[in-house]
């Protein structure tokens, strides 16, 4: 009886932890004022989420990196997401339009997604590959932050192409198959 019991404490740690390293789905406003889910961005590839507000020094200095990664990078989606109050979110697109930055802005006025992903400091960077793994998590930031940032978007991108089968290794098996077959 001991042993079932310590087998089922170990599967629900398990369930648990396994759980705490995926990103579950969530909907925000964007800056248009259109809904749009976390989902729909990772069809494309990675998606970095950036919790920031506007009277957060740190979050203002690394929003332009963060913002030239998702310009760098096609498949690369940056979401940065807005924590301010809502009688703030008309600075935030102020300074979100000012600046120019070409990232995805999102608002989280009532903390749903800050609640989501447990951010109790900010800001706060996750990256998220497409099947809603987080695979690297940052709070705070620092000139250079954004370097390992980039550290992990390239092994992700050198991991798909390796996982990508090669067109003329296909084509070349293809045509081995094909000859065996008519051989025979």
């Amino acid at each position: 009886m001991k042993n079932i019991f310590v087998t089922i404490l170990i599967l629900v740690l398990a369930i648990q932890l396994t759980a705490a390293d995926k990103a579950g789905d969530f909907k925000l406003e964007n800056i248009d004022g259109k809904q749009v889910k976390l989902s729909d961005f990772q069809k494309e590839g990675l998606v970095i989420l950036d919790f920031w507000a506007t009277w957060c020094v740190p979050c203002k200095n690394g929003l332009p990196k963060i913002n030239e990664l998702h310009e760098k990078y096609d498949n690369v989606n940056v979401l940065a997401i807005n924590v301010d109050k809502p009688r703030k979110k008309s600075n935030a697109i102020s300074h979100v339009k000012s600046n120019r930055f070409k990232f995805h802005t999102l608002f989280d006025p009532k903390k749903v997604v800050q609640k989501q992903f447990n951010v109790t400091n900010i800001p706060r960077t996750l990256i998220i590959d497409q099947d809603g793994t987080i695979i690297y998590d940052h709070t705070g930031y620092q000139r250079g932050d954004e370097k390992h940032y980039e550290e992990v978007i390239v092994k992700w991108l050198e991991e798909q192409e390796t996982n990508e089968p090669d067109e003329d290794t296909s084509e070349q098996e293809t045509e081995e198959s094909e000859t065996e077959v008519l051989e025979n």
